[in-house]
């Protein structure tokens, strides 16, 4: 198809669909080094689209609902591959069992992310800032990994063999991530500038007392070095108390151990980096020794985010039929695999969703799916086929105004308009999905879309006020 692309877009692939392990073992198998495993998408679509990466056969495997489950058996609590961030950081048995983990995913981008991005994916791509590596280091947790034929388990650390490199065969999958039920308490501290941009520090620390004596204890920082950092053992045999009286020396004594270089990035400078993790490891052994280590007061559930492959992918030539229902008319077209769901929708006349930054960062092109929020930027329009997908025209009833359209509009939140769709439709999901009585702290940890020309007051007392109309309080 003779269509002119930008950097926006990824080179071209084919795509290709796996409902179950065994067939994206052998599809990965069939085209070796041609293929990369496409999860979530949320680590890997933004590399694509910067070209960072190419790939000839992407194998989608998001449909694989059996790799979604989280439970406790035996002495483990076990976590499925394509369990989301969301499912992570909202799951009871994670709050109950490895409340790091869940802070940890609590803070990994916002709503939209959370609902595509995957705990497998994530740990696959490596990325040195990515949130869940120190909590899972600091667990001491595994991973189970899938070949052809074979099964291995790993440390968690020992998966990590540098930037976006992992211990991971071309034609693995990783299935499953284990966590020891050993009893580990712990503190998650975090640090980024930016919305929903990568941290620039982790600090976990995880360790076990008995009458007031650290027996056991893992220290890992992340988003600092080239790779997370482990520090085992070195808590062990102090007291609870003593571990504030001597926080100084021993943090001197943790960072002069690391023999590593620190990263810089777009936020914060290398001897910045070291700056804060310092702080934040002092901030966490402090909380411990005065016991006044706090978690996040979120909302939790027991169901988990699915999703379903509707339509096969039927090849006409080098383009993919697609199918999808906008707003209750279904549309069919021809396209390339690499086609986004944001220019299928705007090639369509849905005009009111916006390209902003195009890195999945801005949440100006959010749209549900199933009702569900995502950024209609990184998602492959071919992945959605058979799905429905809402812009803000699907939110009103004719001439009546959603409560949501209402609330922004009597709390002057719409300002100039640009970002005002993505702000709407990711209030949908969050009002529906995740917290209806609009608590201000877990508002701020979900809803993370820019706006460029305001404070953001306008948009959090319409959220408040479009949680009264929902919920029937005013």
């Amino acid at each position: 198809m003779g269509m002119a692309y930008s950097l926006g877009f990824p080179r071209g692939f084919k795509y290709v669909r796996a409902s179950t392990i065994d067939e994206a073992l052998k599809l990965l198998n069939e085209y070796g080094g041609d293929a990369k495993v496409l999860a979530g998408g949320m680590s890997l679509m933004p590399m694509l689209k910067l070209r960072m990466t190419e790939v000839k056969y992407l194998v989608d495997i998001l449909g694989i609902n059996e790799l979604r489950y989280v439970r406790v058996d035996g002495n483990h609590l076990r976590i499925g591959a394509l369990t989301t961030h969301g499912d992570i950081a909202m799951n009871k048995l994670v709050n109950e069992y490895a409340k790091i983990l869940s802070e940890s995913a609590w803070h990994i981008a916002d709503i939209q992310v959370r609902n595509l991005g995957t705990i497998g994916g994530s740990i696959a791509h490596a990325d040195p800032a990515a949130n869940y590596y120190p909590a899972l280091i600091a667990l001491d947790a595994e991973v189970v990994i899938r070949g052809v034929g074979t099964e291995r388990t790993i440390k968690v650390s020992d998966l990590y063999k540098g930037p976006y490199i992992t211990d991971l065969k071309q034609n693995e999958v990783i299935t499953e991530v284990k966590i020891p039920l050993s009893g580990l308490r712990g503190v998650y501290e975090f640090f980024r500038r930016g919305g929903a941009s990568f941290p620039s520090v982790i600090v976990t620390v995880t360790y076990q007392e008995r009458d007031g004596i650290i027996t056991d204890s893992r220290i890992a920082i992340g988003a600092v070095y080239p790779e997370p950092v482990l520090v085992s053992g070195h808590l062990n045999g102090l007291g609870i108390k003593e571990v504030g009286a001597r926080v100084s020396d021993i943090v001197n004594s943790i960072f002069s151990s690391i023999d590593a270089k620190p990263l810089e990035d777009t936020h914060a400078p290398s001897d910045y980096k070291v700056r804060v993790a310092r702080n934040l490891l002092t901030k966490a052994l402090m909380s411990i020794a005065n016991g006044s280590m706090q978690y996040l007061k979120t909302p939790t559930r027991e169901d988990f985010i699915r999703w379903e492959f509707r339509d096969g992918v039927e090849y006409v030539g080098e383009l993919v039929k697609v199918r999808v229902n906008v707003n209750g008319q279904w549309i069919e077209d021809l396209v390339e695999p690499r086609l986004l769901l944001l220019d299928f929708l705007r090639r369509h006349g849905f005009k009111e969703v916006r390209r902003g930054c195009d890195e999945g960062k801005c949440g100006a092109c959010t749209v549900l799916v199933d009702g569900r929020a995502v950024k209609s930027c990184m998602v492959p329009v071919v992945r959605v086929s058979g799905h429905s997908v809402t812009t803000i025209r699907g939110l009103s009833k004719g001439m009546e105004l959603h409560p949501i359209q209402r609330a922004f509009l009597e709390e002057y939140a719409m300002q100039c308009g640009y970002c005002t769709h993505g702000f709407m439709m990711v209030t949908h999901d969050y009002l529906t999905n995740i917290d209806p009585a609009a608590d201000e702290d877990v508002m701020k940890l979900s809803i993370k879309n820019i706006c460029r020309c305001t404070g953001y007051v306008n948009i959090i007392r319409a959220i408040k006020r479009a949680s009264k109309y929902l919920t029937g309080s005013t």
